[in-house]
């Protein structure tokens, strides 16, 4: 209850009694309704998610997961380098053929799905092969890929989104690479043929699993081998049209 502005009290009236009937549901349940959906002077239960200007909409609303040996990146480092969990030490590695307008493929804190931080990889107008990014999973020192062993997972989980100025759904092709494939593996004679399937990406994160067993190539390389995940060299993202892709909590997973 509030008081006078004034903190007058003088006497008042005398009330008229009023009869009054049984209350129905809608005054018995008004004061929970004001709790509920009070604008002001209470705590919001779900905090509100600031979305910028061309970011994809719907970010997590959960808190940072402590890091685990499962998380191959969530971009928090705010630089181009693996978290050294696992055994891993490696980076994201961009590739592309020199003929595009605008490409970017860096950490950014535009647009995070989860955290502070979020990978951003956009690039319009190629006419060639395009651009790729791979999370490279052991550093190779600029030599010969370097082979990770991840037999005892089952596959690879993140969430990915498009920006708001590229039409949906977006279909990107992702998968990973090997020592078979690697254009550094010193093994292919037709290269980087890698082991792929294709998402569909809209303007809203969502959690996408990508697994081991789904993946083949397109039958374009030498050698055609099945995939030998003792022998991985990184988790690729190759679009094949102009781009504007948020990828974040990039991990394995161990069932799928």
């Amino acid at each position: 209850m509030t008081t006078p502005a004034d903190g007058t009290a003088g006497a008042l009236p005398k009330a008229r009694p009023i009869a009054r009937s049984r209350p129905g549901w809608t005054e018995l349940l008004a004061p929970l309704l004001t709790l509920l959906f009070a604008p002001s002077g209470c705590t919001s239960r779900v905090a509100p998610v600031d979305v910028g200007a061309g970011c994809p909409e719907e970010p997590a609303r959960d808190e940072l997961p402590n890091p685990d040996p499962l998380l191959i990146d969530d971009f928090e480092r705010g630089d181009q380098l693996l978290p050294r969990l696992g055994g891993r030490d490696g980076a994201w590695i961009r590739g592309d053929d020199g003929t595009f307008t605008s490409l970017i493929a860096a950490s950014s804190t535009a647009c995070a799905a989860r955290g502070a931080h979020a990978g951003h990889f956009a690039g319009r107008e190629f006419t060639s092969w395009g651009a790729n990014w791979t999370a490279v999973l052991q550093n190779n020192n600029g030599g010969t890929a370097a082979p990770y062993d991840a037999s005892q997972y089952a596959g690879i989980s993140f969430l990915a989104a498009i920006g708001s100025d590229v039409s949906a759904p977006l279909s990107v092709p992702v998968g990973v690479t090997t020592m078979d494939v690697a254009w550094n593996g010193g093994i292919c004679q037709k290269c980087m043929d890698y082991y792929r399937t294709e998402v569909k990406l809209s303007h809203a994160w969502r959690q996408i699993s990508v697994r081991f067993a789904d993946l083949a190539q397109s039958g374009i390389g030498d050698p055609l081998v099945p995939l030998r995940r003792d022998q991985l060299v990184g988790f690729i993202v190759w679009p094949e049209t102009d781009f504007d892709i948020w990828i974040d909590d990039v991990r394995f997973e161990p069932t799928l």
